[in-house]
């Protein structure tokens, strides 16, 4: 208690500020006492350490395990080590803006604000320097991790014994009891139940927790059309299919959608950071606020877990795929997204894995014109999405994609490289139908099948031109399942391969 004490001898600059808004107001610092208000579940919805220690694991594994030791010597050298090691920006941090505004209007009337946290000094002066909001910061310096019994202390030798507490969670029950009056943020019903009797409320700021909408949104759930890739080969070499392989089909496309949830949230905790300087990719889940990171890494391992439950009831080959799928998207994530040029080829490799999988479903070998069409064609796709998001940053008046590596002179080169990937694809497709479905014996008028080349090509050409003109979203393949053109060139594509069977 003492060296807490002493911690604040230095400050009394702060409380000459104090004695003059008394002076001016003295009514409203009588009536009310002063606020000590805590960070992390409170003024924001995520945690800073948390998010920290992610930002911490897309840097070099030296680093990560040099996190080791300052876990051992406590919570708060652990937190001032990762502090220390990320690039902080208090400016994109997602807040309650209900509470911010409350303490705003409390701050005009001359009321005493104090920033009390368990996070690190530095990360406490930030968000203060930030908010320019508070009389008074406090954070964890390296040898006492300010929360609980320690919290309080620190908060009666900064604000004495008569204060006010907002905060968030069972973490700080001996603080409300000790506080004159509390302001309760989050799951505002179970913190009732937590203080004393007649304790006095001032204010309640609650917030619900993710509901299955946000979740789904989360888990990107639209996205799993993208999975539907594992059905070309059973679809397209059905006379080597049976009814087990139909059932494995599904079981492989759940499996894979699962599992490509997982991999999304991995994404989505990791980008944190870009995801907010996006004007989209801000709205998600994570980078909002609306799901704390911790509940994201709950969500990773279960989705694992069940990923590959389902698994074992797949081909060895097929859970193979699955697994290589899972490194692979992991590693993009980690590290190789912020390499150019390589980050569209893994991208176009997750699509064909996809189509891979599906063909291990079979007893018939998989086809090598089928997997280089499908990688060429999502390589196209790929470059369609780099372009427009950095056509999108060029047109704004950027120069490069956020944690991407891609600048404005990349331009003309993702265009020159997705036009010809694209146009590659289809030649190989047409390779594909001539060479191994036109003998197979399958379809009794194989030459109808050439009619998907003029579609493809339509197409291709279509997504391209809306691309270089600024009217494509950063995600094709979303848009080709949304786009009335899209779907009606499927359909015809879908009527030829019927014609050429029936």
């Amino acid at each position: 208690m003492d060296r807490l004490t002493s911690e604040v001898g230095g400050h009394a600059g702060a409380g000459a500020d104090h004695s003059r808004r008394a002076q001016q107001d003295p009514a409203a610092i009588m009536s009310d006492p002063p606020l000590a208000v805590d960070l992390d579940g409170t003024l924001t919805p995520s945690d800073t350490l948390h998010e920290g220690f992610l930002a911490c694991m897309k840097g070099p594994s030296r680093e990560m395990l040099g996190l080791w030791e300052p876990l051992r010597a406590g919570k708060a050298a652990f937190k001032r080590t990762v502090a220390g090691r990320v690039d902080f920006d208090a400016a994109l941090l997602p807040y309650n803006e209900e509470l911010l505004a409350w303490l705003r209007a409390e701050k005009r009337r001359g009321r005493r604000i104090a920033l009390i946290t368990a996070a690190d000094q530095s990360i406490a002066e930030a968000v203060a320097a930030h908010l320019g909001l508070f009389d008074e910061v406090r954070g964890s310096e390296g040898e006492i991790n300010l929360s609980g019994v320690r919290k309080l202390a620190m908060i009666k030798a900064v604000l004495g014994e008569r204060f006010a507490y907002a905060g968030d969670g069972s973490v700080d029950r001996p603080i409300f009891a000790a506080a004159e009056k509390v302001v309760l943020v989050g799951d505002v019903a179970r913190l009732e139940r937590m203080l004393p009797a007649g304790k006095a409320i001032e204010r309640r700021f609650p917030t619900r927790r993710a509901g299955l909408r946000t979740w789904l949104h989360a888990f990107r759930i639209q996205h799993w059309a993208k999975n539907s890739l594992v059905f070309l080969a059973p679809i397209l070499g059905f006379q080597h299919a049976t009814s087990w392989t139909a059932v494995q089909a599904v079981i492989l496309f759940l499996a894979m959608g699962v599992l490509a949830s997982a991999t999304y949230v991995v994404n989505d905790l990791l980008d944190l950071s870009a995801d907010r300087q996006h004007p989209r990719k801000r709205f998600r889940p994570f980078a909002s606020g609306a799901i704390p990171p911790r509940d994201g890494v709950l969500a990773v391992v279960a989705l694992m877990l069940l990923a590959a439950g389902l698994a074992t009831l797949l081909p060895v080959a097929a859970s193979g795929a699955l697994a290589a799928y899972a490194v692979v998207t992991l590693l993009y994530s980690f590290l190789l997204k912020r390499q150019p040029i390589i980050d569209v080829f893994i991208l176009a490799g997750l699509f064909t894995i996809r189509v891979l999988a599906g063909s291990l479903l079979l007893a018939a070998a998989v086809s090598p014109w089928l997997l280089t069409f499908s990688m060429l064609f999502f390589l196209g796709l790929a470059m369609v999405k780099r372009y427009a998001e950095l056509n999108r940053v060029v047109q704004a008046g950027g120069v490069e994609v956020v944690a991407r590596g891609y600048t404005a002179r990349d331009l003309p080169l993702l265009l020159a490289a997705g036009v010809a990937s694209s146009f590659a694809a289809i030649v190989i497709f047409m390779i594909y139908l001539i060479n191994e479905q036109y003998p197979s014996g399958i379809y009794r008028h194989p030459a109808m099948l050439w009619a998907m080349m003029p579609v493809a090509l339509i197409w291709v050409l279509r997504v391209w031109h809306l691309t270089v003109h600024g009217r494509m979203s950063e995600d094709p393949v979303v848009f080709a399942l949304k786009d009335r053109v899209s779907l009606a060139l499927a359909a015809v594509a879908f009527t030829a391969l019927l014609l050429a069977w029936m």
